[in-house]
């Protein structure tokens, strides 16, 4: 089990909000992608798909499939492309204070081929494993249905992996370097 960083709130939003802004995030050749972990009935991603600024490529039950007749339980899973950048932040801002989120960014080329692992899996996929051998990819990973508060000041639990070839200003706007990260 990964051992998560922990982010003040305030500086989560400011991240999430650079990832929503960042000129650095080039959606020409690579997916922004945000992974659902769950906490959502089925409604949401059907109602996801009527909204152009973003693409479902798939949504399911999280759990595993004998719980399925739980249907009243909101346990709906979904692997999201962002089409337009500015929405990033709503979308995964929702999606973790409901379960553990990812965020993905990745060449365009791997979607289809993440995607299809997404869908093939019982639980939780690696995303890191996509990434590390690339250039300019991240996987920032957090959990904002729960806060806890450390040294004075209320905090959400994330963690990331960045490639091992990247930007530095990406590599700044996911790690949190000079920030209040612990």
């Amino acid at each position: 089990m990964k051992k998560f960083k922990t982010i003040e709130i305030s500086e989560y939003e400011e991240m999430l909000k650079e990832i929503s802004t960042s000129k650095d995030i080039e959606l020409d050749n690579y997916d922004l992608l945000i992974y659902g972990g769950g906490g959502q009935n089925k409604k949401f991603y059907a109602a996801l798909k009527a909204n152009l600024d973003y693409e479902v490529l798939w949504s399911g039950w999280a759990g595993p499939n004998w719980a399925k007749f739980l249907s009243f339980i909101p346990g709906e899973s979904g692997l999201v492309r962002i089409v337009k950048q500015s929405s990033f932040y709503e979308l995964y801002d929702e999606l973790a204070a409901h379960s553990v989120s990812d965020a993905i960014y990745i060449k365009k080329e791997l979607t289809e081929k993440l995607t299809e692992e997404v869908k093939s899996k019982i639980w939780r996929v690696n995303f890191d494993l996509f990434i590390v051998k690339e250039q300019n990819s991240f996987v920032l990973t957090s959990e904002a249905d729960e806060t806890i508060w450390e040294n004075k000041q209320e905090k959400y639990f994330y963690d990331y992996t960045v490639s091992t070839k990247i930007k530095q200003s990406l590599k700044k706007m996911i790690t949190r370097e000079n920030k209040n990260i612990k």
